[in-house]
């Protein structure tokens, strides 16, 4: 896509028809180390440079060769944790028409993107063909404040409320902790993206997918093939399920579970920014599982309308800058059809 303009529309287009010539019949474990690990625990007790050096060269790693990584010393809790997949099963164990109360964008409701996401519904990512899950969703941005997401009442599920918006206010911090890591991995000094997040625009979703059954060619996914279009993707994961693109292997890999690690991958937000320095890895989900599965990805973005330069680390002369400045809310929100 050239420098001089960016079409959202000609995008969405571009990322669908890239996802559906992806074969992933052919699916196999992943080997150690295929998927980093990336321990920003020294450096957070720390904030010393040689601590964010040695974490940051583990990510610079992950960020040209994978994609994702899974993070550990993250802070985060077993018992935050645990808090929010008790409301996450809590939300999902209410009968279907309570759920539908709060409905993604149902009329008379101004904010679109936030509530309840039926089963079979073909967005967030938008494809052709529904996908076999249903979810929770907030977000906040500029101009979204809490209180314009939808809620149910207390009466009905008291305490989620809080819960959720005190585990989206862990993640945002935490994404806001891990930016000088990210700086530092791209050559950059470690306060170089503060600007761009002084009121960061993100996405919590609370998702479960059904039981499993036997998949058979055709049938939908839990999460179809895609690219994200995050900055980065924070992936708090309730078992297996998550299956990615091994660029090294070239093959469609099934990432493991540590206990305890968030698995994190970048987006199509960063791969520009970094004039395609940084992977945005195509991967999909499902459930293996003849139990319920749970999964709960935080998304996570530059304020909406920040205009992103292509970094100073990531061109040269001979290496020109392939996109034109461009803020997510004019770009990748586009795509999304925010």
């Amino acid at each position: 896509m050239s420098a001089e303009a960016f079409d959202p529309a000609a995008k969405e287009r571009e990322l669908r028809a890239a996802a559906d010539s992806w074969d992933v019949s052919d699916v196999v474990p992943a080997h150690d180390g295929d998927v980093p690990v990336v321990d920003v625990g020294p450096y957070f007790a720390s904030g010393d440079d040689a601590d964010l050096a040695v974490a940051a060269d583990v990510l610079r790693t992950a960020l040209e060769t994978v994609g994702f990584h899974q993070l550990v010393g993250h802070g985060i809790t077993p018992v935050q944790r645990a808090a929010i997949f008790e409301q996450t099963e809590r939300f999902h164990a209410l009968d279907e028409d309570v759920r539908r109360r709060i409905e993604m964008d149902r009329p008379g409701w101004p904010v679109g993107g936030v509530g309840y996401l039926p089963p079979g519904e073909r967005k967030l990512p938008r494809r052709a063909q529904g996908n076999a899950n249903e979810a929770f969703l907030m977000k906040s941005d500029i101009d979204i404040a809490p209180d314009d997401n939808q809620w149910l009442t207390e009466d009905v599920l008291p305490g989620f409320r809080a819960q959720v918006e005190t585990y989206a206010d862990l993640m945002e911090h935490l994404a806001l902790r891990l930016l000088p890591v990210y700086a530092a991995a791209l050559d950059l000094p470690a306060e170089h993206f503060t600007p761009g997040f002084a009121s960061p625009f993100w996405r919590l979703r609370l998702t479960h997918y059904p039981p499993a059954e036997p998949r058979r060619p055709g049938d939908p996914f839990g999460i179809a093939p895609h690219v994200d279009t995050t900055f980065i993707t924070l992936l708090l994961p309730g078992g297996p399920g998550l299956t990615i693109y091994s660029h090294r292997r070239d093959r469609w890999i099934t990432v493991p579970v540590i206990d305890g690690a968030y698995v994190v991958n970048a987006g199509e937000l960063l791969r520009q920014w970094s004039n395609d320095r940084v992977l945005s890895t195509r991967h999909f989900a499902h459930n293996p599982d003849p139990n319920s599965r749970y999964s709960i990805p935080f998304f996570f973005n530059a304020t909406s309308d920040y205009r992103m330069e292509c970094l100073p680390s990531c061109h040269s002369p001979d290496n020109p800058p392939k996109y034109p400045p461009f803020s997510y809310r004019e770009s990748q929100a586009a795509v999304q059809g925010e």
